[in-house]
């Protein structure tokens, strides 16, 4: 596959959806083996704003505050779909988001405002927000506790 065909095999894709640059080279390099026509092309878009993985990122993460999770979830969650873990890190610490009172926020949306009376319920709680991407002080936060 030439150059320009390539390139305008990448146009098409990024018509249809977003893809960071992690996932085009992947996607490229199953149609040629020349890293040098992946590379221009990936420069090309780049210099274009076809592809901005900082415009994608920071879109992502807005996504994922929305849906009210943690830090450790937007990470992993970002990271699997090539990003950059530093670009990543850069543009969460950028937001200076309250992570804590989202915890409470998450958990009071789920479960009301009341703290669980067994520790069954709690336990079922402390899960849910660990699912969510919140770490334990964030979560024994969202109760009032500040120790285990």
């Amino acid at each position: 596959m030439s150059e320009n065909e390539l390139y305008d095999y990448a146009i098409t894709l990024l018509a249809k959806k977003d893809y960071s640059s992690g996932s085009l080279i992947h996607l490229l390099s199953k149609l040629t083996e020349k890293e040098e026509y992946i590379d221009n092309v990936i420069q090309k878009l780049s210099n274009s704003n076809h592809l901005n993985d900082t415009r994608l990122v920071t879109m992502l993460i807005d996504k994922h505050i929305k849906k009210l999770h943690g830090p450790t979830r937007i990470k992993q969650e970002i990271r699997q779909k090539g990003f950059p873990q530093t670009l990543i890190e850069q543009k969460i610490d950028e937001l200076g988001i309250d992570w804590y009172s989202m915890a409470k926020e998450a958990r009071i949306k789920k479960f009301s405002d009341t703290p669980p009376s067994e520790q069954k319920e709690k336990a079922k709680q402390i899960r849910y927000l660990q699912y969510k991407g919140f770490s334990m002080d964030m979560i024994f936060e969202a109760f009032g506790q500040t120790k285990v």
